[in-house]
């Protein structure tokens, strides 16, 4: 009998930790990918397993909600659910609990198949005989599901620099991680903002992949509201686009 989330234990390691000996937003989106993986894997459509057939898991979308961060070798429970598929999107969510049941972290994701030859994405009933269509749990850690993101715009647009993919950016469907992008976009932001400051919402959209040695050029702006964007764009396309929403700044 398949449970109804896939669940386990994490002791917060140092190296996901920042100045403040608190988790690193963007170390939850490496947690998240590997919580996916694993509950993918208990419903029977592993990486693996649809690498045989061809085809990948690929992230369209993430929205994380920070209600505290963990710190630094604190016990926290981590739970992560297929609650659905509505069109092409499977939604899969996540939440991280204290060791006394705090909620800390709410989050849900959009994901769709993918051919890995010609790059074409794949309806869902592809792989109904491997893997369910139906919700593996119907609670929602987070709704709605992750939004599409747009920049205002009255958002002041400013260079941020670019980064070329490297060995140590790509994975296994030879493009950059998309934990990577989060990573990129908060070292986008000032350093009173990444040091100084809480976030406490982190919303993603991730458009076009980028291989290895491709440069990805990066745009920043803040809205009216404080909500900060960044932008990632790979050969004059839009490679990924995110809102980070940081303490007392509701621009959700």
């Amino acid at each position: 009998m398949i449970q109804d989330k896939y669940r386990e234990d994490l002791q917060v390691p140092c190296y996901f930790t920042d100045n403040s000996y608190r988790l690193r937003p963007s170390s939850f989106f490496d947690i998240a990918q590997q919580l996916a993986m694993k509950g993918a894997s208990q419903l029977g459509g592993s990486d693996f397993v649809l690498h045989e057939r061809g085809l990948g898991w690929i992230l369209v979308r993430n929205a994380f909600h920070f209600d505290r961060l963990p710190r630094v070798f604190d016990d926290i429970k981590l739970e992560t659910w297929h609650s659905g598929v509505k069109g092409p999107y499977f939604s899969r969510d996540y939440r991280a609990l204290s060791s006394t049941g705090e909620t800390l972290v709410r989050a849900t994701s959009s994901w769709v198949l993918m051919d890995m030859k010609n790059r074409a994405i794949v309806k869902p009933d592809a792989i109904v005989d491997i893997f369910p269509l139906e919700a593996q749990c119907p609670e929602r850690a987070l709704q709605p599901d992750a939004p599409k993101i747009v920049i205002p715009k009255d958002a002041v647009r400013e260079d941020a620099g670019e980064h070329v993919v490297r060995y140590t950016d790509i994975d296994y469907n030879y493009h950059a991680n998309n934990a990577k992008y989060p990573a990129w976009a908060v070292d986008c932001l000032p350093e009173e903002f990444t040091t100084e400051k809480t976030v406490t919402d982190f919303f993603i959209n991730y458009n076009r992949e980028v291989r290895l040695g491709g440069t990805v050029r990066f745009m920043r702006a803040r809205a009216a509201d404080g909500a900060w964007f960044v932008e990632g764009t790979c050969e004059g396309l839009q490679s990924f686009i995110c809102k980070i929403v940081f303490e007392d700044e509701e621009a959700r």
